[in-house]
């Protein structure tokens, strides 16, 4: 029998992986000792077809619905749908799981629900951990760019973005190219969701085809690898592949603030984050404060304040632990015992908190060089937002292609299911920009061609160091 079938009839009676509420004055910090928060972060995943238990699968959705309603930073949008319904969703999901027999599919029972929601609301975040890339592809789901050179005495105006397949219509815009032999074009792009390499858009009487932006391999590097720092003469080349990790990463990640008296030396800066798949966009906020002087601003962003707190500190530090196989190290426990300090908190009613995204830097010495970020679709999440405040605070264009779209729902800490032991992402702030961001991303200010995108930064240096 399956192992999540079996774990799936077990856990109705087992130890809950959340602490006593009394003690931290929350309702979802994680505890450390128990096994099914374990299991959850270093078990085998389930797939498709895996059969879960449904009785204990219903509790669950019965459970998740109780959570998303104070937790879910998108449930007041979901609530103010025109037809979708969340809470006769959920209701009618569980009793669907729960009237399916001894068991159900995790694709009946899980990826088909979540699809439905994830329909009546784009966000790349939400739904069961480890399927979301999974989830972003499904042509229901996921948007891709479509482009073509534009003609000669073209202009936008006259171009009508309905008549794109799938469009999303305020995507469509034209931007620079840089050309490999570093000279500029005019870049046609329009984000559409569904399947297929072509679209067609109708500009005045002329339809021009458009083919989308095909994909490269994800890039692949060791922990160690997380921050790497290259000086060029008068460029500094930075990389980040991820704003997280096990603690090899997280020492990078300390040591790209820490190299910023290094970095303000040069005259250019290449910021690579390109795969750069997210974590904690802290780190950039940190190094733009040793970088910046004055206000800035970012998004606005609304948290959900309540339920959860204080446990998004407490619950991202366990499940780090948790993933690397560490929790019971002495290190681990002095990591938790630095936050348990402060608890208990005094309960508080679930509430949204304002922030208007002004953002203040105290630099002695500002950085008064140049700075290109590079991006690509496989910047997520963190790996977005980090660019995105690169761009704002320091006027750097972003360079590549659009990113992935994880941004206008964030702060996304998984919750583990108790009975099925199984993790569940939510996110818990929302977030707000000029433009729709979340599925299509950030636009970029100048293109590269997507062949020329996976090339090294020290190839495409003679054409970035030409951008004003």
């Amino acid at each position: 029998m399956h192992l999540f079938l079996l774990v799936g009839g077990l856990l109705t009676a087992a130890p809950s992986p959340y602490l006593d509420s009394k003690t931290t004055g929350a309702a979802y910090c994680y505890d450390p000792a128990s096994p099914v928060l374990r299991q959850a972060y270093r078990g085998p995943k389930p797939t498709p077809a895996t059969p879960m238990d449904s009785a204990a699968l219903a509790e669950d959705i019965r459970f998740l619905h109780r959570l998303l309603s104070t937790t879910y930073s998108g449930w007041p949008e979901l609530l103010a749908h025109r037809t979708f319904e969340p809470d006769a969703f959920f209701e009618d999901w569980a009793a669907k799981v729960a009237a399916s027999g001894p068991t159900v599919s995790f694709q009946d029972g899980v990826l088909t629900p979540t699809l439905a929601v994830r329909e009546a609301l784009t966000d790349n975040h939400f739904g069961p951990s480890g399927f979301l890339s999974m989830l972003r592809e499904e042509p229901r789901l996921s948007f891709r760019e479509y482009q073509a050179d534009a003609p000669p005495g073209f202009t936008l105006a006259s171009c009508d973005a309905s008549t794109v397949t799938g469009a999303q219509a305020d995507t469509l815009r034209v931007a620079p190219v840089l050309k490999p032999d570093g000279s500029r074009g005019q870049r046609l792009t329009v984000s559409a969701r569904g399947g297929g390499d072509t679209r067609t858009l109708r500009c005045g009487d002329t339809s021009l085809p458009l083919t989308v932006r095909p994909p490269r391999p994800a890039l692949q590097f060791a922990p160690k690898d997380t921050y790497t720092y290259e000086p060029k003469g008068d460029v500094g080349i930075i990389t980040i592949r991820r704003f997280s990790g096990p603690p090899e990463a997280e020492a990078g990640l300390r040591q790209f603030v820490a190299d910023a008296p290094k970095h303000r030396k040069h005259k250019l800066l290449v910021f690579d984050l390109r795969g750069n798949s997210g974590g904690d966009d802290g780190y950039v906020y940190q190094w733009l404060d040793t970088m910046v002087r004055g206000p800035w601003f970012s998004s606005g962003e609304v948290w959900m304040h309540g339920a959860f707190y204080p446990c998004f500190l407490w619950n991202s530090r366990v499940q780090r632990q948790a993933m690397d196989g560490r929790l019971d190290t002495p290190e681990a426990k002095a990591e938790r015992d630095a936050l348990h300090a402060k608890w208990p908190v005094t309960p508080e009613p679930s509430r949204p908190v304002f922030d208007s995204g002004r953002v203040e830097g105290h630099a002695k010495t500002p950085f008064t060089g140049r700075i290109v970020v590079l991006v690509d679709r496989d910047s997520s999440s963190s790996g977005e937002s980090g660019a995105y405040a690169l761009h704002r605070a320091t006027g750097a264009p972003m360079v590549g292609e659009r990113t992935g779209g994880f941004l206008t729902y964030g702060n996304a800490p998984s919750f583990v299911l108790p009975r099925t032991g199984f993790a569940w992402v939510v996110p818990t702030k929302r977030n707000y920009f000029a433009e729709p961001v979340e599925g299509v991303g950030h636009a970029v200010q100048v293109y590269l061609d997507a062949e020329e995108l996976g090339r090294p930064v020290t190839e495409l240096l003679p054409r970035l160091r030409k951008l004003p």
